[in-house]
C-alpha cells in the first residue's frame, strides 16, 4: 500500500512545516525574542512552559531543546520549533565557515561557535553554520538549528 502525500503538504526546502511546531507558554519573567534556544521548564494546564537554555546551567541544557519561531511576550503564548534555518545573521556565530558546529552558549538562549568550557558547563552541539557572513554588517549568514545532537561532555 503506497502512502498518500498531498501536494499542499510539501513545503519549499527552507520553509518549515509548522505542523511540527509546539505552542508554548512563556512564564520565564521576560520576553523571549525570535531565534532563541529554549528548554521545557514545566507545564501550565495543557501547555509546556519554556525558558532560555544555558550551557552553564545543566538542568536547562539537557533534554530536547527548541528554537523560538517569533518573539514570545512574558505571560504570552508562542510557537517553538525542533529545527529552523536561522538567516540574516551577522554575529560571531555566522562568521564561522560552512559546516562548523554551533554550540549552546553560556549566555542564556544564545548560540556560539566556541565550545563552552568550565566545571559544570554542558557542551552541546545544536546546529551547523550553513552560510558564513561576508561582513560585520552584512546580515547574510545562516545557521541550521537542530536539536538532535547529544550532550558531548
Amino acid at each position: 500500500m503506497a502512502g498518500n502525500l498531498k501536494q499542499r503538504l510539501i513545503k519549499a526546502g527552507r520553509d518549515f512545516n509548522y505542523a511540527e511546531g509546539v505552542k508554548v507558554l512563556n512564564n520565564s519573567g521576560g520576553e523571549i525574542l525570535a531565534d532563541v534556544v529554549v528548554y521545557a521548564s514545566g507545564s501550565s494546564g495543557p501547555f509546556i512552559t519554556v525558558a532560555k537554555a544555558d550551557a552553564s546551567a545543566p538542568a536547562t541544557a539537557t533534554g530536547r531543546l527548541h528554537i523560538t519561531k517569533h518573539a514570545i511576550p512574558d505571560g504570552g503564548y508562542g510557537v517553538v520549533l525542533p529545527w529552523k534555518l536561522v538567516t540574516g545573521l551577522n554575529d560571531d556565530v555566522a562568521t564561522g565557515n560552512a559546516g562548523n558546529e554551533v554550540y549552546l552558549s553560556e549566555t542564556a538562549g544564545a548560540m556560539t561557535l566556541t565550545k563552552p568550557s568550565g566545571g559544570t558547563t554542558v557542551v552541546r552541539a545544536i546546529g551547523t553554520v550553513v552560510t558564513n557572513a561576508t561582513g560585520a554588517a552584512s546580515g547574510d549568514g545562516a545557521v541550521l538549528f537542530t536539536n538532535d545532537a547529544p550532550v558531548l561532555e
